[in-house]
């Protein structure tokens, strides 16, 4: 590996993958509190008031999120440089993580149900048996090219 590559992100679709997920998340702990909400409501215990604020706030952090990922997304980055894979990413708790090239053992590329759907795979890194790094929201075409150039950057011996 003779240069340095620019920095890059994860492509933007990844905020669907992201979005989509929240949103089955939240609308089971809504639907959660909405069987609490009626079943207090039947029941006449006088609490329904705390239930449907409950409701509330669940929509409101689901809206929240929306800006929350946007943010999580700007901050992710990675690049090879070449030395090592860096990736960067955190909107509030920034993390960045280092992997020397030589120190690589395998590359994983792999997709959950919502990545094929939006036509993204996640790129996995292992070093001597431990996942080292995940490099979500790729188009196969680019992570079919990560993994090659990782692989090709560890040394032979």
């Amino acid at each position: 590996m003779d240069t340095e590559s620019a920095i890059e992100k994860p492509d933007e679709k990844v905020l669907l993958v992201w979005r989509v997920s929240n949103a089955i998340s939240y609308g089971i702990f809504f639907m959660l509190v909405a069987i609490v909400t009626v079943i207090l409501a039947v029941f006449n215990l006088g609490i329904v008031i705390w239930a449907i604020a409950g409701l509330v706030l669940i929509g409101l952090l689901w809206a929240l999120s929306g800006v929350v990922l946007r943010r999580q997304w700007e901050n992710w980055t990675f690049q090879i440089t070449p030395e090592a894979l860096e990736m960067s990413h955190g909107w509030i708790w920034k993390h960045r993580r280092v992997v020397a090239l030589d120190r690589i053992q395998h590359v994983d590329i792999n997709s959950g149900p919502f990545d094929r759907k939006f036509g993204l795979v996640q790129v996995v890194v292992y070093t001597a048996g431990t996942t080292v790094g995940l490099i979500p929201g790729l188009v196969p075409e680019r992570a079919n090219r990560l993994r090659d150039q990782l692989m090709a950057g560890r040394s032979i011996e």
